[in-house]
This record gives C-alpha cells, structure tokens and sequence, in this order.
C-alpha cells in the first residue's frame, strides 16, 4: 500500500486523473477526520455529508474530472494527496495521530486504526 501510494501514485504528475474502482468517501471520511483536520479534509467531510450519492462527484477545485459510474476519488493526483492520509505520512499530525515516525509505520499503524473503527 505505500508503494502503490506514495511512490507509483505520489510520482505521477499532479494533474493525473485518478479513478480508483471502490467507493468508500463516507467511511473514509469517518476515519479520516480522527486524524486529520484541514481545509481540504473538511470540503470531502461536507460533501459526504450533504451528498447521499458521492461516487464520481468530489473534486477539491472547478474542475469535475469524475465520471458518473466512479469513485468519488475521480481526482487530479495532487487533490488526492491533499486529503489521502495514507499518502501524508510526513505530516506532523499525523505522525503524532499514529506515534510513529518512519513512514512504513506510519502506514501500519493508520491501517491498523481503521481496521479497528
């Protein structure tokens, strides 16, 4: 997973298109906003909140790069590392949210935490 993230998917060029195949905003959101509050966190936490329907329907900026039938995650690469705490495990926050510093147990510890919610 933190290979897939944060080297494959950190590398690309920020304006990458990214379509993941689930949909799960609202329960990431829920796990999210346990360990990170920022302005970009709380326009996802809003719009999981205000929307019953999220797939294919959440971009950060003007643009709505999603399509219908896809993941709300329907994102430019850069938009998703805003609110991707599995791809912030640098933050400071979140590095104090799991007590870990080295970002391959940052990752375990955050998999852990949602795991158990």
């Amino acid at each position: 997973m933190h290979t897939a993230l944060n080297k494959t998917l950190a590398a690309l060029p920020n304006d990458t298109k990214v379509y993941p195949g689930h949909e799960y905003t609202k329960q990431n959101v829920k796990f999210l906003t346990t360990v990170l509050r920022t302005e970009p966190v709380n326009k996802l936490q809003s719009f999981a909140e205000n929307n019953e329907q999220t797939q294919g329907k959440f971009t950060i900026g003007d643009e709505k790069v999603g399509f219908k039938d896809r993941a709300s995650y329907g994102s430019k690469a850069d938009q998703v590392k805003e609110y991707n705490v599995f791809m912030r495990l640098n933050d400071p926050t979140v590095q104090k949210a799991t007590g870990k510093t080295e970002p391959v147990d940052v990752m375990g510890a955050l998999r852990e935490m949602k795991n158990s919610m």
